[in-house]
C-alpha cells in the first residue's frame, strides 16, 4: 500500500491558523481522511475560520467525499471556539441537568445551536457527546464535560444533545468507549486503569453506548486499561475490546476512532509510537488522531504504508477501515 493510500485512516493537524508552505505540500502528497482543529488554530475571526475549513477541502479533488473536519466542541471548558460562538456551558449544566420534557427540549435545542454554527463555519464533524458516567468525583479530566451521574440521565441528555446536533447536518462521536468515568487520571497526562467488572461495564458504563451506538457514526476509543476487558492492553492497542467486544459481541457497525495518538497513555518515542498506530489499527481501530506534530504524521503514514505492504492480514485492515471511513465521509457536508 502507497503512502498517499495510507494516509487516508490517519486524521491529522495543522500548527498555526492556515497551512504552513510545508504543511500544504505535506497533505496534497499524502492527503489524511481530514483534520481536528484545536484552540491554535482558531481565529477570534471566524470569516477566517471558514476560509480556513475552505483552503483544507481544496487539498483533495472537488469530486472526491468531503475531508472531514472536526473539533471538539462540548462546551464550557473544552469548547475550541470561544465567544461569540454559542456555548452553554459543560454538558452536565445544560438545563440544570434535568431530565423532564422541557429540560430535553432545551438540551437538544442547544445542539442543533451548535451544529449549526459549527457547519457555518465549515466544520462537519463534533467530537461529542462525551457519554461517560462520571461515578467518579474526583475525576477532573471528565468532570462535568458529561451529562451526568446516571446511565438514565446520561443517555436521555446525550441522546437530545446528539438529536439536535445532527439534525444540523454536523456528525457526532460517542466517548470514550468503554467509558471513562470512573478514571483516576486523565489519559493526557499518563495511563489509568479501571477496574471495573464486567457487570459494572454493562450496567453502568456501557448503557448509554448501547442506546445510542446506533444513532451516531462514530465511537472514540479510551486509552485506558479495562482488565475486565484486556488486563494488559489499553482499549485503544486491543483486538478483544475493539473486535471481539465492540464489533463481535455489541455488533457494533460504525467508524471506530482512537483518542489523540499524542496523548501521554500511548508511549512518546518514535518506535514505540509508530507501533502504537500499527497496533491501534490492527486492532480494529479505522480512524487514528495524530494532533500534534507534522513529523508524527509522516512517521504515522510510513509505517501503516510498510506495515501493508509486509503484512496481507495488515492490508486486508487498512482496506477495512478506508471502506468504513468512505461510508462516513459521503454523508459529510463541505
Amino acid at each position: 500500500m502507497s503512502p498517499d493510500q495510507a494516509s487516508a485512516v490517519i486524521l491529522a493537524a495543522l500548527e498555526g491558523t492556515s497551512l504552513s508552505a510545508e504543511e500544504q505540500k505535506c497533505f496534497q502528497r499524502l492527503p489524511p481522511a481530514g483534520f481536528t482543529l484545536f484552540r491554535r488554530n482558531l481565529s477570534p475571526e471566524f470569516a477566517r475560520v471558514r476560509r480556513l475549513c475552505t483552503s483544507l477541502q481544496s487539498l483533495i479533488d472537488a469530486s472526491a467525499p468531503p475531508m472531514m473536519l472536526a473539533i471538539d466542541q462540548e462546551g464550557g471548558r473544552v469548547a475550541r471556539l470561544k465567544q461569540p460562538f454559542p456555548d452553554g456551558g459543560p454538558a452536565m449544566l445544560l438545563a440544570e441537568g434535568r431530565v423532564d420534557t422541557d429540560a430535553l427540549l432545551t438540551v437538544e435545542n442547544h445542539g442543533y445551536i451548535v451544529g449549526s454554527a459549527l457547519a457555518g463555519l465549515g466544520l462537519n464533524v463534533n467530537f461529542a457527546p462525551v457519554v461517560d458516567v462520571l461515578s467518579n468525583d474526583d475525576n477532573t479530566a471528565i468532570g462535568d464535560r458529561c451529562f451526568g451521574r446516571s446511565t438514565e440521565s446520561v443517555t436521555q441528555r446525550a441522546f437530545a444533545y446528539l438529536h439536535g446536533l445532527q439534525a444540523s447536518g454536523v456528525l457526532g462521536c460517542l466517548k470514550h468507549f468503554p467509558g471513562q468515568g470512573d478514571a483516576g487520571a486523565d489519559t493526557h497526562e499518563q495511563g489509568t486503569v479501571i477496574d471495573a467488572s464486567m457487570d459494572t461495564l454493562f450496567n453502568r458504563e456501557l448503557m448509554p453506548f448501547l442506546a445510542l451506538m446506533n444513532e451516531c457514526p462514530m465511537v472514540m476509543i479510551s486509552h485506558a486499561v479495562y482488565p475486565a476487558l484486556d488486563a494488559e492492553l489499553p482499549a485503544s492497542l486491543s483486538t478483544k475490546v475493539m473486535q471481539g467486544f465492540l464489533r463481535d459481541r455489541l455488533k457494533y457497525k460504525g467508524l471506530i476512532v482512537t483518542d489523540d495518538m499524542n496523548m501521554k497513555a500511548i508511549a512518546q518515542d518514535r518506535e514505540s509510537w509508530t507501533a502504537a498506530v500499527i497496533a491501534s489499527v490492527a486492532a480494529g481501530a479505522d480512524l487514528v488522531l495524530v494532533c500534534r506534530e507534522l513529523d508524527r504524521y509522516r512517521w504515522a503514514v510510513d509505517a501503516l504504508s510498510r506495515e501493508a505492504q509486509r503484512s496481507f492480514s495488515f492490508h486486508r485492515r487498512m482496506n477495512e477501515a478506508q471502506k468504513k471511513l468512505a461510508e462516513v465521509r459521503v454523508r459529510l457536508r463541505r
